[in-house]
Parts: C-alpha cells; structure tokens; sequence
C-alpha cells in the first residue's frame, strides 16, 4: 500500500466518503485507498494497490486536493473519466493543507455483503476432543493446602490417576482462590498439562473454534465439544484483500518489510476476532472456546503465524513449516480463551495448504474405492487424485477470473452480482439471475461459465473465444477495436452503464478453466487413468458450490463425466477444521495425509504444457479432433 511522503507531524486531512458518510482523518501522502481502509470501507482493490487492475474507481469532488494523474492510471481511465474527477484509489493520493476531500464511491467499486456459503455435510466423528475437563472434590484440602496450591492439586489429580500432571505458567494465579474457595472444581487440561481451575462444576460448557482461512473469505464455526454440537457459524472478506487479492501478491507485500508482514498477520488474526464477536451475539462467550483449530492455503498460514514469506515466492517454493504447529491463543492475539490451544493443521507444499487436507479429511477421500478428483476451486484451486492407493496433488491459480479479477464487469458472489445466465437463439434475448434482486452491477465466476457456455451453445463465439462475425445481434457492440456482447443495457443495470463481455474477458476466463482442466489431466495421466474413469468428481469451495455441471462439462472446466458422479461438498475445508476439533484421532490422521500425499509440481511436469495448450480450447482439442 501506499506510503505518506510527508512528514508524520503535518496535519491530519480529513476525507468523507460517500454515499456512506463516513468521514476520517488521514495523513498527508495516503492515498485514498489507504484512508478507506483506515476508515474500515472496503473498496475493491485485486491488484493490492499497485495500479494494474483498474476495480478501485472513485470520484473526487475536488481534484486539487490530490495528486496528479499517474501514466499507470490512465492505462485504466478514459480521458472523460477524468475530466469527472475520477481517480484510482490505490494511485490519488492526499496533498498537504486540503480542507475537506469528498471521495465518491461508485457501486462497482465497493465490497459488497458476499453470499454466505453452506458449509457442507460433516461425517461422523468419535467425539474425543484434545482439551477436556475433570471434577475434583475440594473438600478436606486443609491439610493439603499446606504443602502449597500446586502440590494441593497434584495429589488431587494423582487421586485421578493423573500422575504427571504439569501446571501451565498462568495457572498458578488462579491456584489459590480457587482451592481455598471449597465445594468443587473443574480443571481444564490439555493431555496431562494443567491449563486452568474453574470454580464450580463448569464440565458443561466447554467449546472450540474452527477457521478456515481462505484468500478471499475467512469462515469460523463454533463446536460445543460436551455434545458435538455445531452452534454457530459466520463469514467475513478477508481484510488482507486490499493488500493484493491473489496470495502472490500478499506474499510479496508481506516480503517488503516486516511492518508490512505485522500489518498482514494483524489483519488476517483481527479479521477472526470479528467473526468470534459476532458469535457472542448468539451466546457464545469467547471465554469458554478452548481450543482452536485453523486452516489455509501455505501463504495464508505463513501469514497469520508471521512467518516469512519469501521462499514461496521464488524457485524451488519452498514452505517455512509444514508440520502442524501448536500456539496458545495468547501469543497470536486471538479473542478466546487466553490459555486455549491454536493448533493449525499441517500443511503438504508450497502451494497446497491444510486446507487441501482439511478437504480430504472432510471427504474420505483416502477411503475412496475407484479414482476420485476433488477440486477445491477458489482464488487459487487445488486438485487431489485418489488412485490405485495412493493421493496426489497439485495448485493452480485460477481464482482472479473466477472472483471477477481482469474481468472488466467481473465481481465475486455479492448482492448485485448477476450469477446466471441464459441467451437465446441468435443473440436477441438474455435472461440474468441477480443476488438479492436487485439491478445487476457486474457478474460473478458462475455467471462467466455459463454465458461462454451459452454463447458457444448459440454459436457468439467459437472454439477459441472470438465473436463469430456473421452474428446479427444489436446486442454486439464495437467499443473502439474492441467488440463487446451486451448483457444488460444502460438502463437494466445498477451502475448506469450497460454490462457487456468481450473477447478479453472470455479469455482469461479460457486461461482459467484451462489452467484447473489441465491441472487434473496431469494427475490422472500420472496415475493412468482416463477421465471417462473417474468414479466421482468432488467440488469444494465457495465458487463450485453454485457451479452449473452442464455448462462446466460445456467448456471444458470439468472432465465430461455423468452428473450422478459429479459431488458438490461446500466449504469442505472449514468441514475438516471442525472434525479435527472434535477428534484428536483426526488431529493425527491429517498428519499422517500430509506426509504421504505426493505433490506434483505443475510447472516441471512434461506432460503440462501440452495439455494446458489443448484445454485452451472450448471445451478442448482432443473433443474437436474426435468428432
């Protein structure tokens, strides 16, 4: 993010955002961007702030109050744009002595309440949770209570056939008011060790967090661990995105200072801490969550735990830590228990994280009979192959084109966005399925497969994405040397403005699909298995969730494979989190997938190429030849 290049004692600037009214103060040399995010609005920013993705629009009521169009901006805004005063957030930033900055926010540029996600179907567990209380019996303690606290409660456990009890350091300040206090106690132990002596009898309430930290979304559930209880859920952007939206970037960012990785690891932990806050509202009191588990792809791991950054950004991409590691709550700043267990599940390689593993957990993959593929499609999308006894795995970056980055009307799954879409013969009509009703502003991943689908099914476009030239459709407009499909006009949409696709756009979406087909062709070829062999196809993720089968087959994203076979499990990654919470045994068997799933790098892989050049094709070569 942008940086003051003033000095830290000039005057604060006072900026008011509209619609929303909300004023702050920001330093001199901020960019707008940086005084949004001070304010806690959140503007759309997937390049993190370097001025590459154009989404960051803003309109400024009085353009002497701010620096000067940079060459980068114009690249992104036409000539009239800025005559209207607008600017990208990330490059506008304040000038000294300004008196009030109005700052206006166009509805595509802001982030909106995003659909929240069903979290799929959990399995059953044996419910055996790694922190646990027991009951003592405080009574006839006087005697006892002269060998001091700790000796008390040791003989007092050693009654339990706790022989080798250990005292947390934090206990020991909670010992004696408690002992002295009489009648019974609860201890809270994590395997041997002594976390905390509750007064009463408070085996009952007993809970666990489970997180899945996602590029673009962090979910939390909270688990009563007594009865396996699922008592609540809730999801949030994750506030990381306006330092770049794709895990490179942020990786990137974090490697530039080590107040850049701080500001990082706060946000990601601040953005948990709001989720357990908005769980209280249900009853839940952060006080009695115990034990935490968590899980992310690698980069958003490194990130939370602070660690650095830089060997997944360079060759040979190489993780900090991949063994699963344990943290007292304390020590990160999360909102539970201070005493409480974080354990954050191992992860597999650079590019695949606990979350994959979470996946396969949540799944039974590692029990599947028959070759099963399970794609986690997000920002970026992990593939896993169970085959012949053994699971492999790769990553590809697929999400900007599927979360509306480089798509010039793209946007993720929030009201506004259209999600579906259906064209009729020859281009003349187009119906659109919009989140919550109301006039669309842009359209989400969902919406992208099914209009390439629709207008290869039409005959728009041909096999590579070009508009077909014969197509007589006043919906085909010629925007300079640019022709573009109109799906919504001026007066239909949100914005003012008509929502169109073009070429480009259908080409990163290509670029996408092509990359996550090819991704699992590499998988199946390893292993010599056919697509038409796969016995089920299993989509996680917030994205495949609400994917069309028909249209995904259509271009080519999916291998083309009977929809009974085809399996949408939801947020399979927070799924596993909380089976892990729930069952120490699971806590193990993660462990034990994360050494023995072989990662294949995409990149050195001979048969990658090939493959990714004939996915580029919709749906892809081999069908174009065969028929």
């Amino acid at each position: 993010m942008g940086q003051s290049h003033l000095e830290e004692g000039a005057p604060p600037v006072r900026v008011l955002f509209e619609p929303i009214g909300r004023k702050v103060d920001a330093r001199a040399g901020d960019t707008l961007l940086d005084a949004a995010i001070t304010a806690g609005i959140g503007i759309r920013s997937e390049c993190g702030g370097i001025q590459t993705c154009g989404k960051c629009r803003v309109v400024v009521g009085d353009l002497g109050h701010v620096s000067e169009v940079t060459d980068k901006e114009r690249r992104h805004l036409s000539q009239s744009d800025i005559l209207k005063g607008v600017r990208l957030a990330c490059a506008a930033r304040l000038l000294p002595d300004s008196e009030m900055v109005i700052v206006s926010l166009p509805p595509e540029s802001t982030l909106r309440e995003r659909r929240f996600v069903e979290l799929g179907v959990e399995r059953r567990v044996k419910l055996n949770p790694r922190v646990r209380k027991i009951l003592l019996s405080l009574e006839d303690t006087t005697s006892l209570n002269q060998s001091g606290p700790e000796m008390t409660l040791a003989r007092l456990l050693r009654k339990r056939r706790l022989t080798r009890a250990e005292f947390d350091k934090a206990v020991g300040c909670v010992l004696p008011s408690t002992l002295d206090h009489g009648g019974v106690a609860t201890v809270v132990l994590d395997g041997s060790r002594v976390l905390e002596v509750e007064e009463g009898d408070t085996r009952r309430r007993s809970l666990g967090l489970a997180v899945d930290v996602g590029t673009s979304r962090i979910t939390a559930r909270v688990v009563d661990l007594v009865t396996g209880e699922n008592l609540g859920s809730a999801s949030i952007e994750n506030p990381q995105i306006p330092y770049g939206e794709d895990v490179m970037s942020r990786a990137g960012y974090a490697q530039q200072s080590d107040e850049n990785r701080l500001r990082l690891q706060r946000a990601v932990i601040d953005g948990v801490n709001i989720l357990i806050r908005r769980l209280w509202g249900t009853g839940i009191n952060g006080a009695s969550i115990y034990q935490s588990v968590i899980v992310g792809n690698t980069v958003m791991h490194h990130l939370l735990l602070g660690l650095d950054t830089s060997q997944l950004t360079r060759s040979p991409f190489k993780p900090r830590e991949k063994k699963m590691i344990e943290v007292r709550a304390s020590e990160i700043g999360l909102d539970i228990n201070p005493v409480g267990i974080v354990v954050l599940l191992p992860i597999i390689d650079a590019f695949v994280g606990s979350d994959a593993v979470a996946d396969i957990v949540s799944s039974g993959l590692q029990r599947s009979i028959g070759p099963t593929l399970l794609l986690d499609i997000g920002t970026n999308t992990e593939l896993v192959l169970r085959a012949e006894g053994e699971t492999l795995c790769c990553s590809c970056a697929s999400g900007p084109a599927f979360e509306g980055a480089h798509i010039e009307h793209g946007m993720k799954a929030v009201e506004g966005a259209i999600e579906g879409i259906s064209i009729g013969e020859g281009g003349q009509e187009v119906g659109l399925r919009v989140l919550g009703g109301e006039k669309p502003v842009g359209l989400c991943g969902s919406a992208m497969i099914d209009v390439v689908a629709e207008m290869l099914r039409r005959g728009i476009i041909d096999r590579v994405g070009r508009f077909n030239r014969g197509i007589d459709s006043p919906r085909m407009n010629k925007v300079g040397n640019a022709r573009k499909f109109v799906l919504a006009w001026e007066e239909e949409s949100g914005t003012g403005k008509p929502i169109t696709i073009s070429e480009r756009d259908i080409n990163e979406l290509i670029l996408a699909k092509a990359a996550i087909y090819s991704g699992g062709i590499v998988l199946m070829k390893t292993k010599g298995v056919p697509p038409a062999d796969l016995r089920r196809l299993l989509v996680a993720g917030a994205f495949g969730n609400h994917l069309n089968k028909r249209n995904a087959k259509a271009i080519g994203l999916i291998p083309e494979i009977g929809d009974r076979r085809i399996t949408y499990m939801g947020n399979a990654a927070i799924v596993g989190a909380a089976m892990a919470l729930k069952s120490l045994k699971t806590q193990r068997l993660a462990e034990r997938i994360s050494e023995k799933v072989r990662y294949v790098e995409l990149a050195t892989s001979p048969d990658f190429e090939s493959e990714y050049k004939k996915a580029l094709w919709l749906p892809h070569r081999d069908v174009i030849r065969n028929k």
